[in-house]
């Protein structure tokens, strides 16, 4: 009931007036780091009293982890995440409690639990509780972002693209997170080109770490790394560096392919080619060379983070795309103000980097789990996929995707990144609608269940002008949670990474 996922399982808890409320966590693996401050970035975007049109109830929101976490790492154990309620102001609630809200669920909560309820800020079925959602889509996308390794079954004996120890793991690729978000014009290009299996049905990673080094794209299989380089690399100093770094790939067998930036701005086609060239030889530099040192492993809680081909690629993000009818959000949030009322919007979420084959075919499609844990989301209306109703408008030869290569890239994305229910490498698309906030200064009526008569009010307490303001890191937070729990249980399934 107040659980969801099959691997990866989230259990909320507390209601909006309590002493707390919660999250517990099944299934997150052992060895994640995780502190305080992991949870800062997200937890800032939801709360509210921040932003323009959002409630002025502020709370401290700092994640208290009473189990499943010692010495800053996950231990396996369920996690539990506590977020004290401090700012409460019940008495806006004890006069109005006879009258049950429209819009909100004070009626059938009254029903269903025979008055047992907690009514104050709506209990249970409070805005408070996505917290605990956006705190669960932290841990997720922590997990998501710690696995660019392979998996043990695809490392064998051949560890050779890990580095030597833990804790060289941990640091270089924080490094390479850095780098990542921090990626040239140049940069994403080719990046944009690599992905997906784009070029000759070859996978890619971006920022990969070998050993100490950082290149640029790796291609483990064809053991190919692609370097895009500044003007700084003309400088003496870095070339002796590039030297040596090039010196260590062609001793551990791998080959090394140099472009500038500007090459790859202004002559992409050309570059492109010369990649599909060196990846469909099979030479390498220093052929027969092993690969690097075995003693580079993992220990058993990192391995336990592997979960195949570049997690760490996937990307979800949701932004608010309509206010109350209007493209330009201020112009929405100032028809609320000067309504005095509450308006509604549209947040899309495109997930990017996932690979073919995650879902399933009727009741787990990835339209369904998805929609399922959106709708957990307080005030969601509605979703879509893709070109979603519009396709109701579209003829069928227009509403198709072309498949462009073996990849499986599409011309065209009316299918939003789902077809048959499992993802085919290109992104995951969907909006959903968020109503009106239901509690609105406006005069309303609604029935008084002491005198069972008719009464005109309005709602007291402090409430958003819009709460779709807040919605875009919880949409992150549910998507990262369905995305992991479906790598999860497709390994467990199939015996196999996703590819």
């Amino acid at each position: 009931m107040n659980s969801f996922g099959r691997i990866f399982r989230v259990h909320i808890f507390g209601e909006s007036h309590g002493p707390s409320v919660g999250v517990t966590i099944d299934g997150c693996p052992p060895g994640v780091s995780l502190t305080e401050e992991d949870f800062i970035k997200d937890l800032e975007r939801r709360k509210g009293g921040v932003q323009k049109g959002t409630t002025p109830r502020k709370e401290d929101d700092k994640p208290i982890f009473l189990t499943g976490v010692f010495n800053n790492k996950t231990t396996g154990a369920p996690l539990t995440i506590l977020f004290n309620n401090s700012n409460v102001r019940s008495s806006d609630y004890e006069k109005q409690q006879a009258i049950p809200r429209p819009g909100h669920a004070d009626f059938v909560a009254w029903k269903k639990f025979g008055g047992f309820q907690d009514y104050r800020g709506g209990g249970h079925f409070s805005g408070r509780l996505t917290v605990c959602l956006v705190a669960a889509g932290v841990v997720a996308k922590k997990i998501l972002d710690l696995t660019p390794n392979p998996s043990p079954k695809e490392r064998g004996t051949n560890p050779g693209y890990l580095t030597n120890t833990a804790g060289q793991w941990q640091t270089v690729s924080g490094y390479a997170k850095e780098n990542r978000q921090g990626a040239t014009e140049a940069e994403e290009i080719l990046w944009q080109e690599l992905r997906n299996r784009k070029i000759n049905g070859c996978k890619f990673r971006r920022q990969h770490p070998v050993e100490g080094y950082i290149p640029d794209f790796i291609c483990l299989d064809k053991k190919l790394v692609v370097e895009v380089d500044g003007s700084y690399h003309d400088t003496e100093e870095q070339r002796k560096l590039d030297e040596e770094r090039t010196k260590f790939f062609g001793a551990n067998g791998y080959r090394e392919i140099r472009f500038t930036n500007d090459e790859v701005l202004n002559q992409l086609p050309v570059v492109l080619q010369k990649l599909k060239e060196a990846l469909s030889s099979e030479a390498t530099l220093n052929e027969g060379n092993q690969a690097l040192p075995s003693e580079a492993i993992l220990n058993e809680g990192n391995e336990a983070l592997s979960f195949g081909e570049g997690l760490g690629e996937v990307q979800i993000n949701a932004s608010i795309i309509e206010i109350g009818g209007e493209k330009n959000i201020e112009a929405g949030l100032q028809k609320a103000i000067d309504a005095k009322d509450s308006v509604g919007g549209i947040i899309e979420c495109t997930v990017n980097g996932l690979p073919i084959g995650l879902g399933e075919p009727f009741f787990d499609s990835v339209e369904s789990l998805i929609s399922h844990a959106v709708f957990a989301i307080p005030a969601i209306k509605g979703i879509e996929f893709g070109a979603g109703f519009n396709a109701a408008k579209m003829f069928g030869s227009e509403h198709n995707d072309s498949i462009i290569d073996e990849s499986g890239q599409t011309a065209t994305n009316y299918a939003g990144g789902i077809v048959g229910g499992i993802t085919n490498g290109n992104p995951i698309v969907f909006r959903v609608v968020a109503k009106p906030t239901s509690s609105t200064p406006k005069e309303q009526e609604s029935w008084n269940r002491e005198t069972n008569k008719i009464d005109k009010f309005s709602v007291k307490g402090r409430h958003d002008l819009c709460i779709a303001l807040r919605v875009p890191p919880v949409l992150e937070a549910i998507t990262a949670m369905v995305i992991l729990d479906m790598m999860l249980v497709h390994q467990a399934t199939t015996g196999k990474s996703h590819h």
